[in-house]
Parts: structure tokens; sequence; C-alpha cells
């Protein structure tokens, strides 16, 4: 997740992801294996961060490319120089957290954890996407479905800034764990004969240490490979068909102990919160965001012509927008993707710090109130969409 050649990376807590020069994603045919569905196959990032039981923790992901860049419905963010919004709306957003059972997360397995999922965002039939990033979208190969009610919770992560809070659980035992948080974009549905489409699955790791807690113990989880079948639902879950109806949430459902944690949803966070941010090429450990524009300027020059073409995906000829805005929320992250139907690698990066810190402005009047006082920005991530 983090540039490698940036000297800066010896303190992050963030797990390298996959290189600019292969895919950054998984698909159906990677989803039984442990190591590529845990932590995209990374070993241990050299620190850990120590977060309070109960607090906060901010997520940020930022693309490589500029088309969703100050465009109607991405987020009121003031975005530094080379940072870009997530341009994914359709899919899923979870989290998972597994104990690192060895007691060092950065030198325990992330093939042999056992997940337990935290939170979820799906699709929500009583909402619906905001017209301003439905219309965005219509701009891109992949117009939002479903055409109606609908928000999935990818828009809803857009519509935020492109930005996630999770909460750890208030009573969690004291101790080192793994959190992966997933992004699951479902725009290019799989295709008989072709492994190169259907879901992807966007993940990235972070070593925490939890403190404060009580004795509440995990309970058994799922290994990173059993969590979604290659041929299941999920695998070949089409949008397009019968306008997005008939999804079923993937994997195993939100452990009812994470309750106290609430969700993503909620836009604010504890006074104890630890900021998360994944961005892109470049990381750093001092509190100045400027360091990751560095090597992210590379990836965004390579931004697709962002001209309209024709969609490349099978989609229905029903094309009637929703009138109704929806809510806010505090889950994000970003991606990003050419008009002409493929997403350059996006940059990923990731900052945390397990003391206070201020959540990344969504209005103008937070602006000034951006300084963090720890940040890990980390590595250029992009990928291809393939059809």
């Amino acid at each position: 997740i983090y540039y490698l050649g940036d000297s800066k990376n010896a303190v992050t807590a963030v797990r390298v992801m996959y290189q600019a020069s292969g895919p950054s994603y998984n698909l159906p045919t990677d989803f039984t294996d442990d190591s590529k569905m845990a932590c995209e196959g990374a070993s241990g990032a050299p620190k850990t961060i120590q977060v309070t039981a109960g607090s906060d923790i901010r997520i940020d992901w930022v693309g490589a490319t500029s088309e969703l860049l100050n465009k109607p419905g991405s987020g009121n963010v003031n975005w530094a120089s080379g940072e870009f919004p997530w341009v994914h709306a359709m899919g899923t957003v979870a989290t998972y957290i597994a104990p690192c059972t060895n007691g060092d997360c950065t030198s325990f397995d992330a093939s042999q954890a056992s997940w337990v999922k935290l939170q979820m965002d799906s699709l929500d039939m009583s909402q619906s996407i905001s017209n301003d990033l439905r219309n965005t979208m219509a701009g891109k190969p992949e117009p939002y479905y479903p055409t109606g009610a609908g928000l999935w919770g990818m828009a809803k992560f857009v519509q935020d800034g492109s930005q996630a809070m999770v909460t750890i659980p208030a009573g969690l035992k004291n101790g080192q764990y793994l959190v992966c948080h997933e992004l699951m974009a479902v725009h290019n549905p799989l295709k008989d004969g072709d492994s190169t489409t259907g879901p992807q699955v966007y993940n990235g790791c972070i070593q925490f240490e939890v403190i404060g807690g009580r004795e509440v113990k995990l309970p058994e989880g799922t290994k990173a490979g059993s969590l979604y079948a290659p041929d299941g639902d999920f695998a070949k879950y089409n949008i397009y068909s019968n306008n997005s109806t008939g999804f079923t949430n993937p994997s195993p459902a939100v452990w009812n102990g994470a309750s106290s944690s609430g969700s993503s949803s909620s836009s604010s966070s504890s006074s104890s919160s630890s900021s998360l941010s994944n961005s892109g090429s470049s990381a750093s450990a001092d509190s100045s965001s400027a360091d990751s524009a560095s090597a992210s300027a590379t990836a965004a020059t390579s931004s697709a012509d962002t001209s309209a073409t024709t969609p490349t995906y099978a989609y229905p000829s029903s094309s009637s927008s929703s009138s109704s805005s929806s809510s806010s929320s505090s889950l994000s992250l970003s991606n990003s993707s050419s008009s002409s139907g493929h997403c350059k690698r996006c940059k990923r990066s990731l900052s945390a710090t397990g003391t206070p810190a201020k959540r990344r402005p969504t209005n103008p009047l937070q602006m000034t109130q951006r300084n963090l006082n720890k940040a890990i920005h980390a590595r250029r991530h992009s990928s291809s969409l393939l059809h």
C-alpha cells in the first residue's frame, strides 16, 4: 500500500498492497486464496498503531485519476495536489478484524488470520444516490444502477468524500489486531469463460494494538479464502440484470458484538479517534500531507481521456434516475477508472494515528481543521479494468 522507495515508510503500520505493475484487485479466481484475500499477499508492516477500544479509525482512499475531481456528488473535499476521489459507485464496503495470534502483527501471517466482520455497507433500498453523483456517473462507462431507489455502500462512500469511519468495539480485549478494509466493486459482471471479469475486491490492512479495552474476545472467524465462493451468488451477481434487484450480502454476517462500534454511517468520530488515510504512492510519518502528492503525480499523469464513450457493459436500456438524495455518512475510499471503460491503476495510501485526530473536513468551514497529529501516507496503487 505504500511506496517502497520512500524511506519514511520505515514507520508505517500499513501493509504493502499490490504493486502498480500488476493487478490491483482480486477477482473470483482469487477468492479461495487465503493470502491474496487477506492483505493482498502482504507480509507484516514494520510498525503497529495504538488505538483505544471504543474509538474510531478513519480510512481514506485516494485515486490516481481525476475523473471525479470536483465533480458533483463526489464529496466536498479540498483534495491535495495529486489526490483524487474514488471513482466507482456500485459495490459494497466492509471492514474485518482479526487477532494477531502470535502477539506481534509485524510478523503475523495474515493468511492464517481468522476474520470477523465489523461493518458492512451494502445496497440500501430505503435510500437513493444523490442526483449529483448519479448524473456524474452517467458520464462514465458504468452508469449507476439501480435506476430508482437503492444506495450502494460505495456510492455513499464517494458522496462522503472518499473516507470511512470504523469504530473499534469498546469492550474488545487488549492486544494486537489486523484491520482489513475492503471495497468490492460490482460494475464489471462475471462473464462465462472470461477470468478477467467479475467483482473486483480491493483490500488494505493496518496493524493496531488495542489498549484500554475489557475482556471481550472475538468469536471464531473465517479464513480469507472462505469469505466468498468463486462460483457463488456474489461472484455471479450482474448489477445490470433486473435493475440491481436480488443482491444478497456476501460472506459472514456482521458480528453482533460489534454493535457498540456503530457503523460507517456515523458521521462523527469519538474524541479518541485514529485517522487512517489510504492515498497512494508515498508514505509519511509526520503531520504533513504534502508528501503524498510526490509519487501520486506520476499516476495522475496517466489518467485516461475523460471524453464520453459508448458503455462496454451489458446495460439495460432503462435510464431513469432517482430524484432523492442519499443521507449523510462517514464511510469512504477512492479509486478511479477512465471513461473508456479502463481503470487506471489507482494509487492508494493510508495514514493512521493512535492519538486523537481531526477528521478530513467535508465542508468549507471545516477546511482549516485538516491538520492531523500523525499521518502515514501510502503507496501508489493502480489497476486496469478488464472487460
